[in-house]
């Protein structure tokens, strides 16, 4: 996915809000918007993903605000709630279902409502209880079944803080069909993304068989950046999960590899590319979204 226009008041707007989690005044508010516009102006990458340019922003602000990971409180409390809503979700929710399958999946893309990174606000308990009425643009389960091969593993990256305690029904739910399960996480502090922390803090480092990094504090994945334990991941997995904005701007148009991506398009130029409207949920397999776009005569 190339940036859209949209996507450049959106940059200044994380600044923003980052600044105002952070507490920082608005005086060097402003300088570091000022840079982060600079950058815009001389530096940006169009061909390149949102999550790509978001990055080295984003890295802006830790460099002129000294504050290494300005959203660390609020994914302290947001592990918290998601921590204390996982029994009842299992219970009324997970338990109940006729499909635990669809299940899992439809908790792992409710759990993407909690992103601090895009300017919306949400409600989470109105979310769950709104659970079954959210619609989804698609709905891939039938072929994910094909990859649920036992003894395959599966490379699961994940996207936010909070979120990723609604990920761990989909990752069991995987491991109870036989596959083995690598969790991906950011290698350092970027906006509310999940990192090495938040992932023994709501134990789903406990779930997988493997825990390892995406990389540096990279919005997305990037593989100029990318770690090589993730590098080597990548490779012997059977297929990849991809959960969250970021991580589907970035791997968009990776073909080489069965994808499943799993999100809420939370902006319109997401839901252009998804080929969805805004606000609706996504459970997509890369190689359906290929034959859309090739269905449009889209390259």
């Amino acid at each position: 996915m190339k940036v859209y226009p949209l996507c450049l008041p959106c940059f200044l707007n994380q600044i923003r809000k980052t600044a105002e989690v952070a507490g920082l005044s608005r005086e060097k508010t402003i300088e570091i918007e000022r840079a982060a516009a600079k950058f815009i102006w001389k530096d940006l990458e169009p061909e390149k993903s949102p999550g790509h340019n978001a990055t080295y922003i984003h890295r802006i602000f830790k460099k002129m605000s000294g504050v290494e990971d300005p959203y660390r409180i609020l994914k302290d409390k947001y592990n918290s709630i998601a921590l204390k809503l996982e029994p009842q979700l299992r219970k009324e929710i997970f338990e109940k279902a006729k499909d635990r399958l669809a299940a899992a999946i439809k908790l792992a893309a409710l759990g993407n409502v909690i992103d601090f990174g895009v300017p919306n606000a949400f409600d989470l308990e109105e979310e769950i209880k709104n659970f079954f009425k959210t619609p989804f643009a698609y709905f891939d389960e039938a072929i994910l079944e094909r990859f649920l091969v036992p003894g395959k593993t599966v490379l699961y990256v994940a996207d936010n803080a909070g979120e990723i305690v609604f990920d761990k029904f989909l990752m069991r739910e995987l491991k109870d069909r036989g596959l083995r399960v690598v969790l991906a996480v950011r290698g350092g502090p970027i906006l509310n993304d999940a990192t090495v922390e938040d992932a023994v803090k709501t134990g789903a480092n406990e779930i997988a068989d493997e825990l390892i990094t995406t990389g540096k504090d990279y919005i997305g994945v990037d593989f100029e950046f990318a770690s090589e334990e993730f590098k080597k991941a990548w490779e012997r997995a059977y297929f990849v999960i991809s959960k969250g904005q970021a991580n589907f701007e970035t791997l968009d148009g990776v073909d080489d590899k069965d994808i499943f991506f799993i999100l809420k398009a939370k902006c319109e130029p997401v839901a252009v590319e998804l080929r969805c409207n805004p606000g609706e949920l996504v459970f997509l397999y890369n190689k359906h979204l290929l034959e859309l776009k090739e269905e449009n005569g889209e390259d």
